[in-house]
């Protein structure tokens, strides 16, 4: 059985990268099962249709018990402003009956774990997105000292971003100000990125997928301390 410590149920948009890099990185003994919606595009629009799905997703994970059951999406968990996230972890449990989680919820946490609150936002969306996106996190008591879209509006390009595009636009962030940076958006390959990321800017690195694993497994009770995720797995 896959599943002896913990079986996490994952809902995410098509196009994402989410299974490759949960099965890759989670600890032995940790499995996931993914559920796909339909999602139109990251427009605040395309995002709300994306999260009106989400209790029919939940609900295929009602027959079989689960530690955690994840909406992963960033922007769609948080696109309706503060509070948002919780009341998708809400729906989700009230759905399946097992413990709810969002990938937006998980960033906030990780930025906790990390005491840290002042951060440069770079993501793939256009600019409706990240003014929502920020408000978000600055009502939640973080301070964006500057978000950056990097120019991938439409569904089937967030795959395609190489490392080294990502790393680049990464790079070329001011990043004056900041204490960590955050790299939004589940459709991006990040895992990668972290560790060399933190070292090249100099400061902790939260990235969606990154955030998502790491509070996925502290809410199923599993402490891993994994190597190469940059500091927040070290705590």
């Amino acid at each position: 059985m896959y599943s002896w410590r913990a079986k996490i149920g994952v809902i995410a948009p098509l196009d994402d990268q989410v299974e490759y890099a949960f099965n890759k990185y989670a600890p032995d003994g940790v499995s996931f099962n993914c559920t796909r919606l339909s999602f139109p595009g990251p427009t605040p629009e395309g995002l709300i249709y994306l999260s009106d799905q989400l209790e029919n997703a939940a609900k295929m994970y009602r027959s079989q018990p689960h530690d955690v059951v994840l909406f992963g999406c960033t922007s769609g968990s948080c696109i309706k402003g503060f509070g948002f996230d919780k009341e998708c972890i809400e729906r989700i449990e009230r759905a399946c009956g097992w413990q709810g989680l969002t990938t937006s919820t998980a960033v906030l946490e990780a930025f906790q774990a990390l005491g840290l609150k002042r951060s440069v936002v770079m993501t793939p969306y256009p600019d409706d997105t990240n003014e929502a996106e920020k408000k978000f996190l600055e009502d939640n008591g973080l301070e964006v000292t500057s978000i950056t879209g990097i120019g991938f509006n439409r569904v089937g390009q967030y795959s395609h971003a190489s490392k080294q595009f990502l790393y680049q636009n990464a790079k070329r962030l001011k990043t004056e100000g900041a204490e960590v940076f955050f790299l939004s958006c589940m459709g991006l390959a990040t895992m990668e990125l972290v560790e060399i990321l933190e070292e090249d800017l100099g400061m902790p690195v939260i990235t969606s997928h990154q955030a998502s694993l790491w509070a996925c497994l502290r809410h199923a009770g599993i402490k891993d301390k994994l190597p190469g995720l940059g500091k927040l797995f070290t705590i």
